[in-house]
């Protein structure tokens, strides 16, 4: 069954627009695709993470897995509900990635009186000290950003440095939402190809990579 756009929408099909995807045309499809759903995307987000920079990032990594994983969707099909679903799952993810991260010292319970720094004697730590691993990644990581071309730098600065969404990342830079998701997605391969030797010396990957 073709699904319709929404009144007022570019009338392209969302069968349409995965067709471009898969055709090569991303960065048009993606800026549509963002149009069309990126603000139900983002509530419905909200909803689950509570947290407005959370759920624009989530959101923002939608966009992301609609380009890499585009593949898995099957002609016919609600798009839409497989869209929500990638959102849903994506949002999960980031919800247990943050349970994972350890917490700050000031959010330990005190009990029978104790002050909070007499806990973290109990705590279990790694005993093989990875500082010096965790140093050189960082330097390799800042020197292979330098290394990328230019307009993956000012894309990877603005959205993972800085936290800009992409909407606000193109505006500043004059290109389509979806050439902001494509460049980032690359830009990631990239560091990844690069750095991929250092990561499993390290006890957790830095949220670029995740």
């Amino acid at each position: 069954m073709t699904q319709l756009p929404a009144t007022g929408d570019d009338a392209r099909s969302d069968e349409d627009l995965v067709a471009m995807l898969a055709n090569g045309e991303a960065e048009e499809a993606l800026a549509v695709i963002d149009r069309r759903y990126g603000r139900r995307l983002y509530h419905f987000v909200h909803g689950m993470v509570r947290d407005s920079h959370l759920a624009h990032d989530v959101t923002q990594e939608v966009l992301g897995k609609v380009l890499s994983k585009h593949q898995l969707y099957r002609q016919g099909t609600n798009f839409r509900a497989w869209l929500f679903e990638v959102a849903r799952n994506q949002a999960l993810s980031s919800l247990r990635s943050r349970q994972r991260m350890p917490k700050p010292m000031s959010s330990l319970k005190q009990i029978d009186g104790d002050e909070p720094t007499a806990w973290l004697e109990a705590v279990p730590c790694e005993r093989i000290d990875r500082s010096l691993e965790e140093e050189e990644f960082m330097a390799a990581l800042a020197k292979a950003i330098e290394e990328l071309p230019e307009h993956y730098q000012s894309v990877f600065d603005l959205c993972v440095r800085q936290g800009k969404p992409y909407q606000e990342a193109g505006a500043q830079l004059g290109i389509p939402t979806g050439t902001v998701a494509i460049r980032i997605m690359r830009a990631r391969k990239r560091l990844f190809g690069t750095l991929s030797r250092h990561l499993d010396r390290l006890r957790r990957p830095p949220a670029c990579f995740q």
